[in-house]
């Protein structure tokens, strides 16, 4: 049987140089690195490292093996984590209900930091309009569900702000729209607007964002950005998702006179109310509170 303290004492003499490095790095002595290294070379009736000069040397056996080992001791480490995740109660998986009007951008710190914290949770997502992951929330098949903020929330859902997002008007370069500074309503209303069905159907952001004659429906807000940077028309959208193709220049930002101040809505977190959390459902909400 190998001797895992062993083994990481070679994984680690091998990336760090030598023993003394290795010692520094695992907070054990040069003497117990070389200690461990001999006996690992023992058990295994191969010789590791040349120890003829100054530093020791991998032979081309402990190359061999070196690389092995590192395999075995992340595999050592995923049992550890996950009888860690196993005592601690931690949910094998949890649901994410997403309305297709909240940038997805913000929820990436999010996730990324939730799967380096429980590495063994798998996040599952699903984009669809309120009204399916409102029913997905009571049926238990989501946790959590973000949405822009709506005026049919459920009585029995708690929920909460967790982010203003700021919208703009966006056309392309090319537009008649691009060169005014102020853009009237009466020339919006003749002008093709791009919307997307959620945007168009929602009962807070429909009536207020819709105000063209002639409306194209896009599948998404990543179809309206891309259908708007085409020349098709003008939009309405997160100004998040534009900022990028804003600085490069496929996209113009534009002032309409229907909005005086910034425009901004806020994105709510739904969770079902009397419902016990686990630790990863607790540290999602939390991150993006922190956020």
């Amino acid at each position: 049987m190998i001797n895992l303290e062993y083994l990481h004492a070679f994984v680690t003499a091998a990336e760090k140089g030598s023993f003394s490095a290795a010692g520094r790095h695992i907070g054990k002595s040069q003497s117990t690195v070389s200690v461990s290294v001999s006996n690992l070379e023992t058990d295994l009736g191969v010789q590791l490292f040349d120890r003829a000069g100054k530093y020791p040397v991998m032979t081309p056996e402990g190359e061999h093996l070196y690389q092995q080992a590192k395999v075995l001791m992340r595999q050592a480490d995923r049992i550890e984590h996950y009888t860690t995740s196993v005592r601690d109660k931690v949910e094998n998986s949890i649901a994410i209900g997403l309305d297709p009007l909240v940038p997805f951008a913000f929820v990436e710190t999010a996730l990324e930091k939730l799967a380096q914290k429980y590495p063994f949770t798998q996040v599952q997502i699903f984009k669809e309009k309120s009204e399916s992951l409102f029913a997905a929330l009571n049926d238990n098949r989501v946790d959590f569900v973000l949405n822009l903020t709506s005026q049919g929330i459920p009585e029995y859902f708690e929920f909460a702000c967790f982010k203003e997002v700021e919208w703009v008007c966006v056309c392309s370069p090319d537009c008649d729209l691009a060169d005014l500074k102020v853009v009237e309503n009466e020339m919006l209303t003749t002008e093709r607007q791009i919307i997307c069905s959620s945007m168009y159907e929602h009962g807070v952001l429909g009536p207020i964002t819709t105000l063209s004659q002639s409306i194209w429906l896009a599948h998404d807000q990543d179809d309206m950005i891309r259908m708007v940077e085409q020349g098709i028309g003008w939009a309405f959208l997160p100004k998040i998702m534009l900022e990028e193709r804003v600085a490069l220049g496929s996209l113009v930002q534009f002032q309409p006179a229907f909005v005086k101040t910034s425009q901004s809505y806020g994105l709510d977190l739904l969770w079902k109310s009397n419902t016990s959390s686990g630790p990863v459902a607790e540290y999602f909400r939390e991150l993006l509170f922190r956020n």
